[in-house]
């Protein structure tokens, strides 16, 4: 399969009414099981690089990566800056290959969003490359667990409406409850406001802060509309879970005649892990199958 755009997965998501999980590919191992894991459940995938998330991985190593990896995929896989802060920070990721670029400005003055995201739309267009927009601020913080990040400004349905006119956005990720990082209680989604957003406009919506929802809620957010879905924190916590329980196992398994873990055998843990996580989410969000 061709690396394609997010956005040419996404129409073909909200036109037969599923969802697509968008997940974090930090590194290599990250990488092959995410992509093994969705080959097996022919499903799409988003391939996302997060400069703020994995900081000490340069974006000039890992976006290549990301791209090598989904032009070798045998189902179609797209990539994408995940939280661009400007239009230099989206130009080095569409020079390095990525398919898809998202750009927050969902701090902005409206007006300043509207600006920035047209004309980051217009450059980004003009090479073949789709825009993810974001409109309303999502609470929380994906690096801090939800410790800190802006406070949460749920999306207006008439100005999503006039955003999306005005800027040629492909995506739009939408505030309605959602959180970056750990929820603080118990989750409140506002899904009678994602089928109103969903009505008034013609594109895809994205939800970002996904982890940490009921098993069953994730079909239902599909159902009112989201055909993007970012996960990443429940992710990493398993992973790191995981790995901690492989190390206090090997570190006392006498029989292997020596005490400790060597770091390849971490590595190919990571990439089980991996590989097993995503056939679990994509069954979660319920959409094995829908690559012939």
């Amino acid at each position: 399969m061709p690396h394609v755009n997010a956005n040419e997965i996404l129409i073909d998501a909200r036109k037969r009414e599923y969802g697509v999980l968008s997940l974090l590919g930090g590194n290599l191992e990250m990488v092959v099981g995410l992509i093994k894991g969705a080959e097996e459940q022919r499903a799409p995938l988003i391939l996302v690089y997060n400069e703020d998330v994995t900081p000490k991985a340069p974006m000039e190593l890992v976006v290549p990566l990301l791209v090598n990896a989904a032009e070798r995929a045998t189902v179609p896989v797209a990539t994408i800056l995940d939280h661009g802060r400007n239009l230099e920070h989206v130009v080095r990721a569409i020079r390095l290959g990525a398919s898809s670029v998202m750009f927050d400005g969902s701090h902005l003055p409206y007006e300043e969003n509207v600006a920035q995201t047209a004309e980051i739309a217009r450059v980004a267009h003009a090479v073949g490359v789709d825009v993810e927009a974001e409109l309303g601020s999502i609470a929380g913080s994906a690096v801090t667990l939800g410790g800190s990040g802006p406070e949460e400004s749920l999306t207006d349905p008439d100005v999503a409406a006039d955003f999306v006119e005005r800027t040629g956005a492909d995506v739009l990720a939408i505030s309605f409850g959602n959180v970056h990082g750990v929820y603080r209680g118990e989750p409140q989604l506002d899904l009678d406001r994602v089928r109103e957003i969903h009505a008034r406009i013609d594109i895809p919506l994205a939800m970002h802060g996904a982890s940490g929802l009921a098993y069953d809620e994730y079909r239902k957010v599909v159902e009112a509309g989201i055909s993007k879905v970012c996960y990443y924190t429940s992710m990493g916590i398993g992973a790191s879970n995981d790995i901690r329980r492989m190390l206090v196992e090997t570190g006392e398994d006498a029989d292997r005649g020596r005490s400790g873990t060597v770091y390849h055998e971490i590595i190919s843990r990571g990439i089980d892990y991996f590989h097993a996580e995503t056939k679990r989410l994509i069954d979660m969000v319920g959409y094995a199958g829908v690559v012939a």
